[in-house]
């Protein structure tokens, strides 16, 4: 099966409908509380009913939903899996501990900058990879493999 095959008989409004709600579900957001986050922009009655598929959901509608929800376009239709990196040298970090830490500007700038050019909006866990260790050690003054005892240390490691 070709890729417009595959895509053509993937991308149905069921479909969106399972990851809207997924993706809202995974925020941990009621659909009071998204009608709330966002001032009132995304009604409860109109989310649900994008979900339930009750509703067709337009492209410009598909594209601002994605921004308030801060994923690609094509995770909220399903048309990208976002995929997990399997490199074995891959380092989970806590975003919330690193954000409640005190003097650790270095990692606090790095892994926004992480974040940031992966696109990377979960909030709560970013995963770096071997090839960002160095270029962390480069930020920290440290040598490459001090790295992770010093993020142990630190108690910055998801758990």
């Amino acid at each position: 099966m070709d890729a417009k095959s595959k895509l053509d008989t993937e991308l149905t409004w069921l479909g969106i409908g399972q990851n809207l709600r997924r993706i809202r579900l995974s925020r941990g957001l009621t659909l009071k509380e998204v009608e709330i986050d966002s001032k009132g922009k995304w009604k409860a009655v109109v989310i649900g009913s994008y979900e339930r598929t009750n509703r067709a959901l337009t492209i410009k509608k598909a594209i601002a939903l994605a921004d308030f929800y801060q994923v690609p376009l094509g995770h909220l239709l399903g048309t990208d899996t976002y995929t997990k990196n399997t490199d074995p040298n891959r380092i989970r970090l806590d975003l919330r501990r690193i954000e409640e830490a005190k003097n650790i500007p270095e990692i606090k700038l790095f892994t926004a900058w992480i974040a940031g050019s992966r696109q990377d909006w979960n909030g709560e866990i970013l995963s770096i990879r071997g090839s960002d260790i160095l270029p962390l050690a480069i930020a920290l003054n440290i040598a490459e493999n001090e790295v992770l005892s010093k993020l142990e240390n630190l108690n910055l490691l998801y758990k």
